[in-house]
């Protein structure tokens, strides 16, 4: 890691700059204004130095605190020694001529740093430089801190242009820490630090030091990662410090108080220090007070406020201030509902815990949210206080979904052993086999152990509502193991068994999202997931049952119905939020390798490739094996999108890894990687070979009900130039499976059969209405081959063109239909004279824009028709946009002339 970051993310600021600093910039310069940290200096310093060679003087002055009492301090290293004896009269006037009189003042340009702290004299100096225009001025200043009046008055009197600058944002922020750590960065990490950080990139700096020499951030399978808590360095402490400055112990107390409780609601705040010291705090910028809903609230101004004051609080200091705070707030009647949960972590926190029952429900709280390591400190603490079985199951789950499947199956088993603890009723049998069974399944792969325990859990039970649970797990199941046979009767058994509660309504809905997704009645499922109330899936049930399932199911539907730009926006909030609680990684693993499936499907194969590597990241070591769940579906989609950029080692090896590391219980959601395995095989045996695999992959997904599989597998026969022996099962899918997508698969393997160029063209069309831009490309390259061999000379080129287009937004991907696929011959000044005309501005205004003569333009465009096949500047949109030109046959039209724009 260099000592010097990369300069980016202010390109547009940077040519700001520049330009108001030429001639043609208006006024006499720039001032730039920020809050510490946000990179002014840098930015200022990037300014200068692509400056045109010789075109300023430069003059740099930087101001400090302790030069401020000094008179023209800050222009101390510029100005000359006065002479013993000599008495100057106008001090302005001399120390303008001595730093104006070494050259022209047209090319004079002072550069101030930190220009708020310029002491007066220095100021009126800089002033008096500009306004009478014997220099020009590029300053900073930061915003909020009281300013010099000569310094104000450069953009009060409109002398200079004083220019904003505001904090990274996030995607900028990543693209820093790229630049700095050498490799791709998980956007959850980067969303953490910008969070923490706000965009502030001196914070930013230190927090990176601090992560990476404490080895909370570090790689992870190629993915820079940070894990833990937030190391406060002293240098970040200093930093902070000195932007909180001196504290009082009244507002301090505040800041401790808002660190340890954040939010709190300001009477409490008040109750707890009071109302002055509370307004104290606010006016000085340590603290945010607003009102959410009809509770007035109190945040810490910055977050790293809070991992500051949390570093230097003594140990039992805080413990007070946490009891306090759980203290207050029950005297209060904890009215919300968060206000449970907030209570219960300060009561564990301050070591005044005492309630199972209240560590127990602050559990379910936490894991409802995805905060599981916070759900398993209330699950051992309930465990400790003597909460038996009770505390148990909840525990175990966790381990479960966290890769510890041996440490929950030794806790289960440690509980049916002790007399105390052991299952008695049909509520604790069924509760403890359904626990246990997930656990088998989702961390051990233990599928027909999972089934035979809810067996001799349903034989000895008569509870019609303990039945259903035992049915909607074994249904679960079922389906997981790609057995949609019996999880349908499972789930037929359960519907049929009466009223069902709420969460039963919820699990088997979840249920059935799967099932109708990957049967194809994405529709069935797309309708089952809308109608599930807001907040069904919560805090009430179990973390990687309901949620999560219906999030997959409902990205998995979206794809196969053809809706893909949907399904990518769903799995992005959906990333985002379970990121955003408590970083529950193999769930976050799971909707990330859907997410790339959905990216590798409409051709954007570098970014699934990016989220592959980010859920393989998470996937953590797994079993003691390092088999784990969703490893199929990462290594498997990321095998799919090497194959596709003819990276043959690459995707050998991630499939490789999808095969070693797959769970037997994941055969559903791991399916992709078999997918994976067609184009593997194409790079590695050739054409033949991977037509038959995908002919294979399909018949085996088809035996299994799942024919939204079944569909993208014939298709990629189709697409890998058997279309025979595919089209007859795309015919019949395209009246079994809902949505356009699987009716324009089976046009795309009919088209191609009949060798017919104009059908290919629409099919062309659908795909890349569909976004499946990849998809797209190839079949408009088969309809220019239809073409080609039909005689059809212009609308072969124009397919072509339309394919060439199409396929450079695919990211690099090659497959058979694109080899060979020409590019159109253009010029990149032919490519941008074209596209402006295609926008609709006219020879002269594109000749104006480029700074061409208008004669060069329509020759341009001339080249442009005759490469692209097309008749005059109106065909223009469709030859270069991705949709193509258009469809079918040309109609002839009455020849006009030839030259553009006439």
């Amino acid at each position: 890691m260099g000592t010097t970051w990369p300069f980016t993310g202010r390109g547009a600021t940077l040519d700001e700059v520049r330009e108001l600093l030429g001639t043609g910039g208006g006024g006499r310069g720039v001032v730039v204004a920020g809050e510490a940290g946000v990179g002014k200096t840098r930015l200022a310093a990037e300014a200068l130095r692509g400056l045109e060679p010789g075109r300023y003087r430069v003059v740099r002055v930087g101001a400090t605190r302790a030069g401020a009492r000094i008179p023209f301090g800050a222009f101390g290293h510029v100005l000359p020694a006065r002479r013993p004896g000599t008495a100057v009269v106008n001090p302005l006037r001399w120390a303008a001529d001595a730093v104006g009189a070494q050259g022209d003042p047209a090319r004079l340009l002072l550069a101030v740093d930190d220009a708020h702290l310029l002491d007066p004299s220095s100021a009126a100096l800089v002033h008096h430089l500009v306004v009478h225009e014997r220099a020009r001025v590029l300053a900073t200043v930061r915003a909020g801190e009281a300013m010099p009046d000569p310094v104000l008055a450069l953009w009060k009197d409109e002398l200079a242009r004083r220019l904003e600058l505001e904090p990274l944002p996030a995607a900028e922020t990543g693209a820093v820490l790229e630049a700095v750590l050498g490799g791709q960065v998980e956007d959850g990490t980067t969303r953490r630090l910008w969070r923490e950080t706000r965009g502030n990139l001196l914070f930013l700096r230190e927090l990176v030091l601090a992560g990476t020499a404490a080895g909370r951030l570090g790689q992870v399978r190629g993915v820079w990662r940070w894990k833990g808590d937030l190391p406060v360095s002293p240098r970040l402490g200093e930093l902070v410090g000195a932007r909180l400055g001196a504290v009082g112990p009244e507002e301090l107390a505040v800041l401790e108080y808002v660190t340890f409780g954040e939010p709190v609601g300001v009477p409490v705040l008040a109750a707890l220090t009071s109302p002055e010291a509370v307004e104290r705090a606010e006016e000085r910028h340590m603290i945010v007070c607003a009102r959410r809903g009809r509770r007035l609230q109190a945040w810490l101004a910055h977050p790293l406020f809070g991992e500051v004051t949390r570093d230097r609080t003594p140990v039992l200091r805080a413990r007070r201030r946490r009891a306090a705070l759980a203290d207050t707030v029950e005297r209060t009647g904890m009215r919300r509902r968060e206000d449970l949960l907030r209570v219960a972590v300060w009561r564990l926190d301050s070591g005044t815990a005492a309630d199972p029952a209240l560590a127990l429900q602050a559990c379910l709280r936490a894991r409802g949210a995805y905060d599981l390591a916070l759900a398993e400190r209330f699950a051992r603490a309930a465990l400790d206080a003597g909460g038996g079985l009770e505390a148990a199951l909840p525990l175990a789950g966790i381990l479960y979904v966290t890769g510890r499947g041996e440490e929950g199956e030794a806790l289960l088993e440690s509980v049916a052993a002790s007399p105390a603890d052991r299952p008695r009723t049909d509520r604790e049998r069924s509760r403890y086999a359904t626990t246990r069974a997930l656990g088998l399944v989702l961390a051990l792969g233990r599928g027909d152990d999972a089934l035979r325990l809810l067996d001799e859990a349903r034989a000895g039970m008569t509870g019609r509502v303990e039945l259903r649970d035992i049915d909607l797990l074994g249904a679960r199941v079922h389906l997981l193991l790609g057995e949609f046979a019996q999880a349908r009767e499972a789930l037929g058994r359960v519907r049929s068994s009466g009223r069902l509660r709420e969460d039963q309504a919820v699990h088997a809905i979840a249920a059935e999202c799967l099932e109708t997704a990957h049967a194809g009645r994405t529709g069935e499922c797309l309708r089952l997931a809308g109608g599930l109330p807001r907040g069904a899936a919560g805090p009430r049930h179990e973390v990687s049952v309901v949620e999560l399932d219906i999030a997959c199911a409902r990205m998995s539907a979206l794809l196969f119905s053809g809706a893909a730009g949907r399904a990518e926006t769903a799995g992005r909030g959906m990333i985002e939020r379970f990121a955003g609680y408590g970083e529950w990684d193999l769930g976050v693993a799971g909707l990330l390798g859907h997410r790339a499936q959905v990216q590798r499907a409409r051709g954007a194969v570098q970014d699934a490739l990016r989220s592959c590597r980010e859920g393989v990241a998470r996937l953590g070591a797994g079993s003691g094996d390092g088999r784990t769940g969703f490893a199929g579906l990462c290594h498997g989609e990321m095998a799919h999108s090497a194959a596709l950029l003819g990276d043959l080692p690459a995707a050998e090896r991630a499939l490789a890894e999808a095969a070693r590391r797959t769970l037997p219980t994941y055969y559903l959601v791991d399916f992709p990687h078999r997918l994976a395995g067609t184009w593997v095989t194409l790079l590695r045996d050739g054409a033949s070979a991977a037509r038959d695999a995908a002919l294979a992959t399909a018949a085996e997904a088809a035996a299994r009900g799942m024919h939204g599989y079944e569909m993208f597998a014939l298709h990629d026969a189709v697409r890998l130039g058997d279309p025979g022996r595919a089209a007859a099962r795309l015919a019949e899918l395209a009246v079994r499976v809902d949505g356009p997508l699987v009716r324009a698969c089976a046009r795309h393997a009919a088209s191609a059969v009949a060798r017919d160029g104009d059908a290919l063209d629409a099919v062309a069309e659908d795909f890349a209405g569909m976004g499946l831009l990849l998809h797209a490309a190839e079949a408009a390259a088969m309809a220019a081959r239809a073409h080609r061999r039909a005689g059809a000379a212009r609308a072969s080129q124009a397919s072509e063109i339309r394919a060439w287009g199409l396929a450079r937004h695919c990211q690099g991907a090659r497959t058979p239909a694109l080899t060979g696929l020409a590019a159109p011959g253009l010029t990149e000044r032919q490519l941008e004279v074209a596209r402006l005309a295609a926008q609709g501005l006219g020879n002269r205004e594109i000749a104006e824009r480029l700074v061409l003569s208008v004669r060069t333009v329509a020759n341009h465009l001339g080249a442009v028709y005759e490469r692209l096949g097309v008749r005059d500047r109106g065909d223009l949109p469709a030859a270069l946009t991705r949709d193509g030109p258009p469809a079918g046959p040309q109609v002839e039209r009455p020849r006009r002339d030839r030259r553009p724009g006439i």
